[in-house]
């Protein structure tokens, strides 16, 4: 699939980033720190511990986005992901990306510090120098969209986070998308309602490609999650994860939202 839109300045941005984070510190160096950090905790088990009567959330860092603009740029990354520890999210998500969503590494190293829940990566990669990047942070997985690899990049992507002692989130936006997630071996795929090319959102794709999806791999829903009924929608088809961002970040009461996202009000 040609990338174009949205995602084609994407990788734009991401090449200059990356050539730029080499020629301060060499992939050799990020690799050796890479490979000497600890993952505590497993994303993959965070993710088949999610059950209909108890969805697993994961809770994004979320500052900007190029659809809706300024979020909240001041957030307090530590300050939050203690507040979604506590309010029983399965995971934390850290956008690194910085142009449009205001995001750093220096978040995700501090995200992973403040909590020891599994934390997601959640980036444009599209080298393998980013996914050093990202366990060198002390992620315990790294984001993967289909649309931007090729089938060959996906699996050697794959391979190398779990060599790592990480677990990709290989994202999709529809059934097509799938077989490559499912051939590169995918076992947690994330069923975007927003294509990433046009950055519109359709709400009945997750419950829609989740339908194809065999037993033996996770779905998790992302985008236009904004409560419990939303979640109860992917429930009814199997879905027992979600990434929820903005809605988050938005949040008043950020624990008593994330509670309710996660059980029936009447529950918790």
């Amino acid at each position: 699939m040609k990338v174009e839109g949205f995602l084609k300045e994407m990788v734009a941005i991401k090449k200059e980033e990356i050539d730029r984070h080499r020629s301060a510190t060499p992939l050799k160096s990020v690799r050796k720190e890479a490979e000497q950090t600890r993952v505590p905790a497993s994303f993959l088990s965070a993710m088949r511990e999610s059950t209909r009567d108890h969805a697993g959330i994961i809770a994004e860092i979320k500052k900007a986005s190029p659809s809706r603009g300024d979020i909240r740029v001041d957030l307090d990354v530590e300050a939050y992901v203690k507040k979604y520890t506590t309010a029983g999210a399965s995971a934390i998500s850290v956008l690194t990306e910085s142009v449009y969503f205001k995001g750093s590494l220096t978040d995700l190293t501090l995200a992973c510090k403040a909590t020891d829940l599994p934390v997601l990566r959640k980036d444009f990669i599209i080298n393998d120098y980013q996914i050093f990047e990202a366990k060198k942070a002390g992620a315990a997985a790294i984001l993967l969209i289909t649309t931007l690899l090729s089938p060959r990049q996906q699996a050697d992507y794959t391979s190398l986070v779990r060599d790592l002692g990480m677990e990709p989130l290989v994202e999709i936006n529809s059934e097509w998308e799938f077989e490559q997630a499912y051939t590169s071996g995918a076992r947690v795929v994330g069923i975007n309602n927003r294509n990433l090319q046009t950055l519109e959102t359709d709400p009945t794709i997750a419950k829609r490609v989740a339908k194809i999806f065999p037993e033996d791999i996770i779905p998790v829903e992302a985008s236009g999650i904004s409560c419990r009924q939303d979640i109860e929608k992917g429930l009814e088809e199997n879905i027992f994860n979600f990434l929820v961002g903005e809605s988050i970040v938005r949040a008043e009461d950020t624990k008593a939202f994330i509670q309710s996202l996660c059980q029936p009000t009447e529950t918790n």
